[in-house]
């Protein structure tokens, strides 16, 4: 069960964040929402009296589904800044905020509703009872749809990455490549991509995409795409074929995930230097992903026996790795691959 799913699904209490300077604050909501409760659950009170106090318990409970939060506290709009690192540093889409302030004017409401991504904007003195007990019921519908939807979009995803990975095994399979080839060059991208400095979740779409880098042989005939000796230079034409086609093949999605595969798969034959196929790309013209997966696929392509030749030793692929920088390959590409050796080589140990 996905985390989103875990999470809303009916176990345990809604946590609900008070963050206010004023202990009386803290006292008063506790009592006025005491015994409440919405799709039978009830709610877990959470208390802090400043921005860091609430960071510290946004991060040892990342569930929480509502806060209710001091717009003004130790004398500035420590609230606001709070909501930005909420919803920018975090990255926290999901959680409700609504604002609270005693000094309407500190804040105007307009402008904070327009510059904040906030669910309400209420003064202290217009939340009676009732009126907290209803913002805080349409809060907790409004979590509860989102990460219902939520709950979805990764199931979606999973589903997504199987069927990716599943295509890549069975080009694998047809095109008589070494076992895991597909499993290492997406752990090589996954890396390379790390080390250009993209955070987890874009180097996991990296590694994802590039599974299917080689799509477009399915289209090759057996006796070309399996020929034990050199093609011709008609069969190398009709194999170079392969990249376009893998290209057309996934774009029939503007999913962020297939997109990416079919750039990758369309592009990883390009070269920085512009005197690759099919289009004759040069530099940053190349995608990004490309030319990661590019470099992913070449390392493990020479290092591993095919049809065609028999494997070369790590030494001899690193070396002409290091020979095409600013050539075949990207030179920071490069530079990072030679900087981190020793971790493609230890996934290269574990996926033999």
């Amino acid at each position: 069960m996905s985390d989103a799913r875990s999470r809303q699904g009916g176990q345990g209490p809604w946590k609900l964040l008070i963050v206010d300077d004023e202990d009386d604050v803290h006292t008063v909501t506790r009592l006025v929402l005491s015994g409440f409760s919405f799709d039978g659950r009830g709610l877990e009170f959470l208390s802090a009296y400043d921005s860091a106090e609430a960071k510290d318990a946004l991060a040892e409970h990342p569930d929480i589904a509502l806060i209710l939060l001091d717009v003004v506290m130790d004398g500035d709009d420590a609230g606001l800044r709070l909501v930005r690192h909420i919803r920018e540093d975090l990255g926290n889409a999901l959680v409700r905020i609504i604002l609270r302030t005693g000094q309407p004017g500190r804040a105007p409401e307009n402008r904070v509703i327009l510059e904040y991504d906030i669910n309400d904007y209420k003064e202290k003195t217009e939340l009676t009872a009732q009126r907290l007990f209803t913002a805080v019921v349409s809060a907790l519908r409004s979590y509860r749809d989102l990460m219902t939807i939520e709950a979805h979009r990764r199931e979606m995803e999973s589903t997504h990455r199987e069927l990716i990975y599943t295509l890549g095994d069975i080009i694998e399979r047809r095109s008589k490549e070494t076992g895991y080839h597909v499993q290492r060059v997406s752990e090589f991208a996954r890396l390379l991509a790390l080390l250009s400095g993209r955070g987890e979740a874009e180097a996991e779409l990296v590694a994802t995409a590039s599974a299917v880098h080689d799509i477009g042989k399915v289209a090759i005939p057996d006796q070309v795409l399996n020929k034990p000796g050199s093609l011709s230079a008609d069969e190398y034409e009709l194999m170079k074929t392969h990249a376009s086609q893998g290209g057309d093949m996934l774009a029939f999605s503007g999913r962020e995930l297939f997109v990416a595969a079919a750039a990758i798969a369309r592009q990883h034959h390009e070269r920085w230097d512009g005197t690759g196929y099919p289009a004759g790309l040069a530099g940053e013209a190349i995608h990004p992903y490309a030319r990661i997966a590019a470099l992913a696929d070449v390392f493990d392509a020479l290092t591993n026996d095919r049809v065609y030749r028999a494997a070369w030793t790590v030494d001899a692929a690193v070396a002409y790795i290091e020979g095409q920088s600013g050539g075949q390959f990207e030179p920071a590409l490069v530079g990072s691959f030679i900087a981190e050796l020793p971790s493609f080589l230890e996934i290269r140990r574990r996926l033999s």
